[in-house]
């Protein structure tokens, strides 16, 4: 178990190793010609960061799981975690694989990645079972909804699967995934401690340190990506995080531009399918305003503000 004062070990270990490791992993891969393919259907904008370094998120996983080893962060409940992060750290590292080394940009099929991730979700759900509290709390008030064996399970794939695909889609631009992300992850430490489940606070530390030293290299103009392989474990740690505390319905504030940048893309469908027009110039979001002229790096201090503000109403909003 993690003793209190020493909370923010796992943050700094992983913060120290990022640091260390990020230089050469980007070397490594300038050395090799390895670098992110950039899809012709996104904005012209980002043509000038082909073959920029990626799978970013190889050494954040290694990062978080030093500081959560060297942290004292690590039991059985925690590693059990790391492993099912691991899995999913292994499918984005294929996708991400096949797209920088490979040269096929669109990495694995859609349908593909998503079974995986169901299963997986599945799996660290009916494994961790008894570790879970099996309700949500709805915000502002003292209220839980209780959920029977088969609604939490479905409640919980839903809530992982959504939060994987949605720090997906705002790994966009340089620095906003990786901010927003560090920033969710601050509050459910925050939460979790105050329930005292130190171990998960731990892993959660190891998380933001992890992503702290990428966003040393990966603010614009950024030295590295983080792919698939650290988008999809650390979304995936964000909803196991929620579903921990019990407060899951407040990822749609801690979590506000994950939600925000995953609907754009959702209603800009919907409105080509049922009326062949667009909504946004382009989706997600962070795209949009780009396309209107605003700096990239502008578009992401803002969403950092925004996402501020979420965490701050989100935090007010729990009772007792």
């Amino acid at each position: 178990m993690l003793p209190s004062k020493t909370i923010l070990a796992p943050l700094f270990i992983a913060f120290g190793g990022g640091m260390v490791f990020f230089p050469f992993f980007i070397r490594w891969q300038k050395s090799w010609g390895v670098g992110q393919k950039i899809k012709k259907e996104g904005p012209n904008l980002h043509l000038h960061k082909e073959n920029t370094p990626t799978m970013g998120g190889l050494i954040i996983i290694m990062s978080s799981f030093l500081g959560l080893w060297f942290g004292g962060g690590l039991d059985r409940l925690t590693g059990v975690i790391f492993l099912f992060l691991l899995l999913f750290f292994a499918l984005g590292f294929w996708d991400d694989y096949q797209k920088s080394v490979l040269g096929r940009p669109w990495g694995i099929k859609a349908r593909y990645k998503f079974f995986a991730q169901l299963l997986g979700s599945a799996g660290l759900l009916l494994w961790g079972f008894r570790f879970f509290p099996h309700h949500f709390t709805i915000p502002f008030t003292n209220y839980s909804v209780e959920l029977g064996v088969v609604e939490f399970l479905l409640y919980g794939v839903l809530v992982m699967v959504a939060s994987m695909n949605a720090f997906n889609i705002v790994d966009g631009l340089d620095g906003l995934a990786a901010g927003c992300g560090l920033l969710t992850f601050a509050f459910w430490s925050i939460i979790l401690g105050t329930q005292n489940r130190l171990a998960l606070v731990g892993l959660s530390e190891a998380a933001i340190g992890a992503l702290l030293a990428f966003l040393w290299f990966n603010f614009w103009p950024a030295r590295i990506f983080m792919g698939d392989s650290g988008s999809l474990p650390l979304g995936a740690l964000m909803g196991i995080l929620s579903l921990a505390s019990g407060h899951s319905l407040l990822l749609v504030l801690a979590g506000v531009i994950f939600v925000v940048d995953t609907l754009s893309v959702v209603l800009q469908v919907i409105s080509f399918k049922i009326r062949k027009k667009r909504l946004f110039l382009m989706s997600p979001l962070h795209h949009h305003f780009e396309l209107r002229g605003v700096k990239e790096s502008h578009v992401t201090i803002r969403f950092w503000i925004v996402q501020i503000l979420g965490v701050l109403v989100a935090l007010g909003s729990v009772r007792g």
